[in-house]
């Protein structure tokens, strides 16, 4: 199984900085989607491929938001494995008791993401092997 990153996010500035902090943290070349559709158009042509999925994941998009790509992923049953880490501007307490009813989400981070952050999602992820 091969792993793809996948950014998520229609802020050029924050795909830009994680970008940048997902690298120093020796993590393969990520992919950036400015929205959920685009991100859930790329998952589907690649969706019968041996993939696991790690998406940084925006809540708040245009065209197709955090949560609608998350009830699409659900219903779609994709075949390849998907972990998600919501990172998001969000202090919204509802917004992470949301995030624990979906079972790809391994993660609620606050932006910006860090490196101590990134060092936690490696190691609570069972990704370890990819690195």
């Amino acid at each position: 199984m091969i792993l793809e990153i996948l950014i998520v996010d229609d802020d050029p500035i924050g795909q830009y900085l994680h970008n940048n902090i997902l690298t120093k943290c020796n993590f393969p070349e990520q992919l950036m989607f400015e929205n959920g559709a685009l991100a859930l158009d790329y998952i589907l042509e690649k969706k019968d491929e041996d993939i696991l999925f790690l998406i940084f994941l925006d809540i708040n998009m245009p065209v197709m938001n955090g949560w609608e790509l998350l009830e699409a992923l659900s219903e779609n049953c994709i075949k390849p494995a998907i972990k998600v880490v919501i990172l998001t501007s969000s202090i919204d307490s509802s917004d992470r008791k949301k995030a624990n009813g979906y079972p790809q989400v391994v993660k609620f981070l606050e932006k910006p993401l860090t490196e101590s952050c990134v060092s936690q999602i490696k190691s609570n992820t069972d990704l370890s092997s990819y690195f």
